[in-house]
């Protein structure tokens, strides 16, 4: 999991909304037996399109929230920034 936050902090340095003057959001709630976080970028730079996932990082993401996690990762791409909502099974992390 720490590879993922790391993922995801060093792309919001590089493009997003901490390589300028924006703010990060990250919250986690419980969803039944299942842990919810939502990682909110806004005010970087305007998204006009959304990016190409197939890259290390991406796949990386995916490869640790889906295989490892056994839960869903979901990339919402707004105009002010990223929203990545992630849902991981409750039993694999209390292992």
């Amino acid at each position: 999991l720490a590879l993922v936050v790391h993922e995801l902090a060093t792309n919001s340095v590089k493009y997003g909304s901490l390589s300028v003057a924006g703010t990060l959001d990250v919250s986690g709630s419980m969803v039944g037996d299942d842990v919810q976080i939502c990682w909110t970028e806004q005010g970087g730079p305007e998204v006009s399109a959304q990016p190409e996932l197939n890259g290390f990082g991406s796949g990386l993401v995916r490869r640790t929230i889906e295989g490892q996690l056994a839960g869903s990762v979901n990339y919402e791409w707004s105009k002010s920034g990223v929203i990545v909502t992630m849902l991981i099974n409750g039993a694999q992390i209390s292992k």
